[in-house]
């Protein structure tokens, strides 16, 4: 009479699915309780806006956009200049000095980018008109990224 051979090897899966299934059962029902100290990360996202120290106006500027003389009045045929001055520390933007009369007109619009940096920075715009500035009151806003930040007013009278 045969009889079917004992398989050697059978136990063998059935021995590896069980210490597999304990495993696992271990692992599951044994949860430490972690401080939600220590599981939740907080982020803090300092922003920084652009700040003016001042705003100097002048008929000239030197080599390190400073205008020589401020608070002068200013002649049709003058180029106005517009140091403005950024105090530390500065973010990167975007700076626009808008030039405008009393009555609300935008005369004139520039837009420059601003490096980022932890010292103050000084930028410079200019406002001048081919057939003169008309004789009147104006102002100079500086907006940065849209919102105005600062003005300062000044006056063109005639020669």
């Amino acid at each position: 009479m045969n009889f079917p051979r004992p398989l050697k090897h059978a136990s063998r899966p059935i021995a590896l699915f069980t210490a597999l299934l304990s495993l696992a059962m271990v692992s599951c029902s044994k949860k430490e309780s972690v401080p939600e100290s220590q599981t939740a990360t907080q982020t803090t996202t300092e922003t920084h806006t652009v700040r003016v120290s001042s705003i100097d106006l002048g008929r000239g500027l030197t080599s390190d956009r400073r205008v020589i003389t401020t608070d002068q009045s200013f002649t049709p045929g003058d180029t106005v200049y517009a140091a403005v001055v950024l105090a530390p520390p500065v973010p990167p933007s975007q700076v626009t000095a808008r030039w405008v009369s009393s009555d609300g007109t935008v005369v004139y619009e520039s837009t420059l980018p601003v490096t980022p940096g932890e010292t103050e920075a000084v930028m410079q715009f200019k406002m001048v008109k081919p057939a003169g500035i008309p004789p009147g009151s104006y102002k100079v806003e500086i907006l940065a990224d849209g919102q105005v930040v600062s003005s300062k007013e000044f006056t063109v009278t005639a020669p």
